[in-house]
């Protein structure tokens, strides 16, 4: 009967210890205006309210005029602004966080410790971090626009690899950009499109395809823009970005620079 007794009271242990760590990997609403609404499958939404603590898989979404402001543990904050459509798809060490529409502020406060990733995703891009603060604001299906006010953040294309070209680690990277503090640049799916077309033709002459790959980011990193001030680039996402009528011209004439390579 002791044992039984003792064997009860240590799993008790273990399962208030693992309920403790578990509930310890989520976002907490500090505040919020306006309509804002959340969860646990994309489709059947509640109001949401200071206090309240959301896990991975949950689901956030904001109206017009609306925002909302999560922190992590006191490591970082995520204000979800007007609009706006997320899902933290997985949270704790290996944390990501997708924009399904809209726009999202993240501020890492502390510096992440050496294992810990933090990712922000749409259909365009994955955008990781360090210690960092910046936005992403997403047009679904269309451009993403990454607009870094400190730190680093580093872009890396959603492009499908082929089985072949995805063997080789440096086809990756060259899919991948930084952008430093006081910069921002605009990604769009029409880009990525065109790039699976190159690596579909040319996945069986891996050189070509590299040299192409290479160009195609010297060209994206040419569109890299100067922030004069940083803090007004949030500032106006709050409104709504309408900045992204400027780098139109420059995007076609990307896409069109890489369907010539596909030719």
């Amino acid at each position: 009967m002791k044992r039984q007794v003792w064997i009860f009271g240590v799993l008790l242990v273990l399962f208030v210890f693992v309920t403790a760590q578990s509930s310890s990997n989520a976002y907490e609403v500090e505040s919020y205006v306006g309509s804002v609404f959340y969860s646990a499958n994309g489709k059947e939404w509640q109001p949401l309210d200071v206090g309240m603590r959301f896990s991975k898989n949950y689901w956030i979404k904001t109206g017009v005029d609306s925002s909302v402001m999560l922190v992590y543990e006191g490591k970082r904050s995520l204000q979800v602004l007007q609009n706006t459509v997320i899902q933290l798809k997985s949270l704790g060490t290996k944390e990501r966080v997708r924009v399904k529409q809209g726009a999202v502020h993240l501020n890492v406060f502390t510096k992440l410790k050496k294992g810990e990733v933090v990712e922000v995703e749409n259909d365009v891009a994955v955008a990781a971090v360090r210690g960092t603060k910046f936005i992403i604001d997403y047009v679904e299906g269309d451009v993403s626009t990454c607009a870094v006010l400190e730190g680093t953040v580093t872009l890396t294309r959603q492009v499908q690899l082929t089985p072949e070209v995805s063997r080789d680690p440096e086809i990756a990277n060259l899919l991948t950009v930084q952008v430093k503090a006081n910069q921002k640049l605009s990604m769009t799916m029409a880009e990525n499109k065109a790039l699976e077309e190159l690596i579909r033709r040319s996945k069986n002459n891996l050189a070509q395809l590299k040299e192409a790959l290479s160009e195609s980011q010297r060209q994206t990193l040419s569109r890299v823009m100067a922030i004069k001030n940083a803090e007004r680039v949030l500032e106006e996402l709050r409104n709504y970005d309408e900045e992204q009528s400027e780098t139109l011209d420059d995007t076609e004439d990307t896409v069109n620079k890489i369907k010539q390579k596909v030719k």
